[in-house]
């Protein structure tokens, strides 16, 4: 639990109980710590009209403004509070409302301290093993309903028209596969970017070039990626028409290759130092649904055997495990949950 969760309870407090007394203040809402948030809850958003956006700042305010989107910044004071972060300190009442969400899909590191995630009424998992695992270590609030990003995968948002407009938008060749790579952020000791970022020229040639990386990744690699001719560096943060154009995805322990599962895509990782927050299952799911290497000199070889061996049985069996609800219904059903929660019935 952070410091300012103490720091803050009882003025805040306070400050909402009189508000609440007076009759002031008498919203719900959807708080954003990062542009991303408001991506991540927008298929559940969509059917809540309702709920104010609040933002952290004003950066954030302005990155939403330019999407259309208003908002108020905190401080604030609703009744009731949606949010994809561990971030429910920020609004310390006791008698609020609070529902929490994944920021990403499944787990790949360790479940944080259980405080934060207990200050929620209700936590949605992206799958019902989710919530059973989280419950093992004392997280007994949650609720495996799904990810509901992943929702216009699944209800003919992103259909082959969509994505043959994308490709051509992007200029890719269609009889040139597409590779995906992703990286996670070098400072968790986790990412094995240094091992691809400035050899993704030997590629182009053959195949179309796709990257995504951890918004937190170092500058150096982000210029050199994107300073590389034929490479497409994702700026958006809704990945997921880009996941579903790519015939094979490549990455390290990046949550998105959550997604990628989800979107059944033949997965090649590389073999980084476990330990840290990184949970042995996730290490042992990979090792079972990818075809792992070390260097990028492996990389040819393993692209062939994308091909060849597929695992596709294993994709399936670790989706299953990771999600719950992927057929592009997770998000009305997350605003259900919502509606039932904060009386908006």
């Amino acid at each position: 639990m952070v410091f300012s969760y103490y720091l803050l309870k009882y003025p805040y407090s306070l400050v909402w109980q009189v508000k609440q007394w007076l009759g002031r203040d008498k919203y719900y809402a959807a708080y954003c710590g990062e542009l991303l948030d408001y991506i991540i809850m927008q298929p559940v958003l969509k059917y809540l009209p309702e709920l104010r956006i609040i933002s952290k700042n004003r950066q954030v305010q302005k990155e939403l403004g330019k999407l259309g989107v208003k908002s108020c910044r905190l401080p604030a004071f609703p009744r009731g509070v949606l949010m994809c972060r561990l971030a429910g300190h920020k609004f310390p009442a006791a008698g609020m409302r609070k529902i929490g969400m994944r920021h990403g899909p499944f787990h790949f590191k360790a479940l944080s301290d259980r405080a934060s995630y207990m200050l929620f009424d209700k936590f949605i998992f992206t799958s019902e093993r989710e919530s059973e695992l989280a419950a093992k270590v004392g997280i007994t609030n949650g609720l495996g309903i799904g990810y509901p990003k992943l929702d216009q995968a699944f209800d003919g948002t992103l259909n082959s028209e969509y994505l043959a407009e994308l490709r051509a938008r992007l200029g890719f060749k269609s009889e040139k596969p597409t590779l995906l790579f992703t990286a996670t952020w070098e400072g968790s000791g986790m990412s094995a970017i240094d091992r691809w970022y400035d050899r993704l020229g030997e590629l182009t040639e053959a195949y179309n070039v796709l990257v995504s990386l951890h918004p937190w990744i170092s500058e150096k690699y982000r210029e050199t990626i994107c300073g590389t001719s034929g490479v497409h560096y994702i700026e958006s943060f809704d990945t997921t028409a880009f996941i579903r154009l790519a015939d094979i995805c490549i990455g390290d322990t990046s949550s998105i290759l959550g997604e990628c599962l989800a979107l059944d895509k033949p997965l090649i990782t590389f073999k980084v130092k476990s330990g840290g927050r990184m949970v042995d299952y996730v290490v042992e799911m990979l090792e079972r649904v990818s075809i792992m290497i070390e260097s990028f000199a492996e990389i040819d070889d393993a692209i062939i055997a994308c091909g060849e061996q597929g695992k596709k049985k294993e994709r399936q069996a670790a989706k299953a495990m990771m999600f719950s609800n992927l057929d592009g219904t997770a998000g009305e059903k997350v605003a259900q949950l919502v509606r039932q929660e904060f009386g908006l019935e």
